[in-house]
């Protein structure tokens, strides 16, 4: 199906992006679309809508097509600001605590049994966090241990927490700690309902998502959610179809999960009412639900069938894609990311500078209907100039 205009709907997960840095990440992405697929893209600014909620107007024209592309941000880059702005025990502790439930609640083995490679980005933060803690416990109690008098803690306590302060900075903010022991307080919150200002925002996601759906007149809907964005996109997709149903059925709407962290809440127990809504995408709705997943990225469940893994019997089965970076993404680029697992994750976004089957800027911005795309093992059917055949068009 040719497609003329469409309705993007981009859910991004734990990162401190407001819209209009994705604004400007998506157009670094979208300039490489335009380099491999020989277009121009037209971008507006990105319209403030709602709390972390803002659309921009992208126009994109081929050698002998056009596409006008709604791209509405869907964040929560202000509430997640708060959690950075706590002190660095709070941070510290309630990270730890976190850990903690993963384990005693039997979720982290459920990681182990689904994707192994996740539970290496699982432990590692931990691991570190742990480590801290032993070193300020031998620090600060040590003169019990060594024979010494309990009044060295006097100094020795203290010298210990300024010690673990100091670990924290470094090697802790160098491999990022704070920021993922946020992440996972986050996530903690979502699962026990802890945040009412997350609760909030959902309500502002399905509201808005309606709206749109209401109003746009897009001959699809692509909803994309990477890493933890898929959580809200899922809450977003089901909450609409229970108050509108027809919103969902009036034209072709697709899932794009990439990289997706979905299973890292609705593995545990407590997480019932996700688990619930992940049900109401897969079995009650017309929904197709993509999943692209890739070995070179261990924040996220590799090899892994959200359904299957929830018990989940689906209306379709989720689309799996299983995809390779350096098939997409050139040779220098691919090198960079390989030093920083945040870097790699974040790839998903980036736009191809090969021609193949993944290619964010197509499901973006190109003529074709994502779900058409989605099946296909090989790149957009444009020639060499970037044209669209004339049995396509058809």
């Amino acid at each position: 199906m040719a497609v003329k205009k469409r309705l993007v709907i981009n859910f991004t997960g734990y990162e401190g992006l407001h819209p209009d840095a994705v604004r400007g990440r998506y157009l670094n992405a979208s300039a490489d679309f335009n380099t491999l697929w020989h277009t121009k893209t037209k971008a507006g600014p990105m319209q403030p809508e709602g709390p972390n909620i803002a659309s921009m107007r992208l126009d994109t024209t081929g050698a002998n097509w056009t596409v006008e592309t709604e791209f509405c941000q869907y964040g929560t880059a202000d509430i997640f600001d708060a959690y950075c702005a706590r002190n660095v025990v709070t941070r510290f502790a309630t990270g730890l605590m976190a850990f903690l439930d993963i384990l005693i609640t039997g979720t982290f083995w459920r990681y182990l049994r689904t994707s192994w490679r996740f539970c290496i980005f699982f432990m590692w933060p931990f691991a570190l966090t742990c480590f801290i803690s032993l070193v300020a416990l031998l620090i600060g109690l040590g003169p019990l241990f060594g024979g010494f008098s309990a009044y060295h803690m006097v100094w020795t306590i203290p010298l210990a927490l300024a010690i673990a302060r100091l670990m924290i900075r470094w090697p802790g903010e160098k491999v990022f700690l704070s920021y993922l022991l946020d992440d996972w307080v986050a996530a903690s919150d979502r699962i026990y309902r802890r945040s009412p200002a997350l609760q909030e925002r959902r309500k502002a996601f399905a509201d808005h998502l309606a709206r749109k759906l209401r109003e746009s007149g897009a001959d699809e809907v692509v909803i994309i959610g990477h890493s933890l964005g898929t959580v809200p996109a899922v809450e977003a997709i089901a909450d609409v179809w229970r108050s509108a149903p027809q919103l969902i059925r009036q034209q072709p709407v697709s899932l794009v999960a990439t990289g997706s962290c979905l299973l890292m809440i609705a593995f545990h127990p407590r997480a019932t009412d996700l688990r619930e809504d992940v049900r109401v995408v897969l079995q009650d709705t017309p929904v197709l639900w993509a999943e692209y997943q890739t070995i070179a990225d261990i924040v996220h469940f590799y090899r892994s069938n959200p359904a299957a893994a929830l018990g989940i019997i689906p209306r379709t089965e989720p689309l799996i894609r299983r995809i390779r970076f350096k098939h997409i993404h050139s040779a220098k680029r691919y090198a960079r990311a390989k030093k920083n697992f945040f870097k790699m994750h974040l790839l998903f976004l980036k736009g191809a500078q090969i021609r193949n089957a993944y290619d964010m800027g197509m499901f973006v911005q190109g003529p074709f209907a994502f779900q058409d795309l989605a099946v296909r093992d090989s790149a957009a059917p444009l020639d060499d100039a970037g044209r669209l055949v004339e049995t396509v068009r058809a």
